[in-house]
């Protein structure tokens, strides 16, 4: 089932993505537009998002962006990034025009691709970032493929 403009824009939705050397990501969406392959599959997306959420947290998360995830403002950062994921968000809520997202929490040990189960890994690979996120601290959303 396919997830309508309008709720993207009504809504911050959590997606997952993988990056070229094969981190797992997390973006908020803060109403913005979803990657096609996000949007093309509600149920893919909701099996991704059981799955992050009942991961045993680990390593406590550094914070990326300290003037951006400033007094705790992205709470669910640090929580994906103690479950190995990095972890990005929007400043601007429901803006769509706003199509950058920032790093807001890093794990101190990244969750790879191949540690996931293969469905679950095939769901994941396709939404991509370019290059590694560890490297940005900032990310544009027509970037995401």
């Amino acid at each position: 089932m396919r997830i309508h403009d309008i709720d993207q824009a009504d809504a911050d939705i959590d997606y997952f993505a993988t990056d070229a050397a094969g981190h797992v990501v997390h973006v908020a969406s803060g109403g913005g537009v979803l990657p096609e392959s996000v949007a093309a599959d509600e149920v893919a997306l909701l099996e991704l998002h059981q799955y992050f959420l009942t991961r045993p947290e680990t390593d406590s998360a550094v914070a990326a962006a300290p003037a951006v995830a400033q007094d705790g403002a992205y709470p669910g950062a640090a929580r994906y990034a103690r479950r190995g994921l990095f972890s990005f968000a929007k400043t601007r809520l429901h803006e769509r025009t706003d199509t950058r997202y920032y790093a807001v929490a890093r794990p101190l040990r990244p969750l790879t691709l191949a540690e996931l189960p293969p469905p679950l890994a095939e769901l994941l690979g396709r939404t991509r970032l370019p290059g590694s996120a560890a490297e940005l601290d900032t990310l544009e959303a027509a970037s995401i493929l």
